[in-house]
């Protein structure tokens, strides 16, 4: 007998056309307690009439692991659970194309500028097109469209919404943070990939910074101590957190953590797990 498709536990799935015309696959795992009743013991008592909402970059991969770290870190109530949105790509049945398909697709949306150098690298390891610089219009969706959707739908509180992104998922939340800080409330961002571009997102902070006084947003970024090995990871997201905490800006409240013995793939864990602990603690919900 062939085996179930397993799942996270109290999850759906949308199929979302942007206006651009790009196809998302949006994963939404709820809170256990989100239909609770007022009667429920823990742990499912005093659940709130909305949530708050975290929207997972890559979701294709960080979906289910956001999802299991939220929920067992609100047991013991120093957090707060949360309605998980993962923002990622329809799947072939067959795994290794799943992985090129997302892995390709995701190099326009989250990349802020085009790399025609990269396009031609990756279209010849993965034998087909891989175009960059998207990232504008994937933040358009995500704005206009996408949260407006998930907040018509469910439960979820427009004052507390979270942004994850790993690597050029981190990028992509660095430039997201400055082009509309107030649209997320907390920020996670993880290795981000910021020598793309010409070192983009460091030359839109410098024009943010001549225009803004104010950076109202918590934020947390992350790396692993060992991403100086092949590339400029660990030493430019230092850089980047320096900066923003230079120039002192209104209303950021900024948290930085570098793992040792982590490399650019071992750190989204932990990284993650204390991003949502940064975004998601009780009291900060609460304020």
């Amino acid at each position: 007998m062939k085996p179930a498709a397993s799942s996270v536990l109290s999850s759906e799935t949308h199929l979302l056309t942007s206006a651009a015309g790009r196809t998302y696959r949006i994963t939404v795992a709820l809170p256990l307690a989100y239909d609770a009743a007022p009667a429920d013991a823990w742990p499912f008592a005093g659940a709130p009439n909305r949530w708050p909402t975290v929207y997972v970059l890559d979701g294709n991969w960080y979906f289910g692991m956001v999802t299991d770290i939220i929920r067992p870190m609100s047991w013991c109530g120093g957090a707060s659970d949360a309605i998980v949105v993962g923002i990622g790509y329809e799947e072939a049945e067959d795994a290794r194309e799943a992985f090129r398909s997302a892995f390709t697709r995701r190099n326009l949306d989250l990349t802020p500028a085009r790399d025609q150098a990269e396009e031609r690298s990756m279209a010849q390891r993965f034998a087909r097109p891989a175009p960059t610089g998207g990232a504008e219009a994937f933040h358009r969706f995500i704005c206009a469209e996408l949260t407006a959707f998930i907040e018509s739908r469910y439960r979820a509180d427009s004052s507390q919404r979270t942004l994850i992104g790993h690597s050029y998922g981190g990028l992509f939340a660095a430039y997201s943070l400055l082009r509309t800080p107030k649209h997320f409330r907390a920020y996670v961002i993880g290795s981000p990939t910021l020598a793309y571009g010409d070192c983009y997102v460091f030359q839109q902070e410098s024009q943010f910074v001549r225009a803004n006084e104010s950076l109202p947003a918590k934020v947390f970024i992350y790396a692993g101590d060992e991403e100086f090995v092949d590339d400029t990871t660990l030493t430019d997201t230092i850089r980047f957190s320096t900066i923003l905490r230079s120039r002192d800006y209104l209303d950021l409240e900024l948290a930085s953590e570098y793992f040792p013995a982590h490399d650019h793939c071992a750190v989204a864990a932990p990284g993650i797990h204390a991003g949502l602990k940064f975004a998601l603690g009780r009291r900060e919900i609460e304020e």
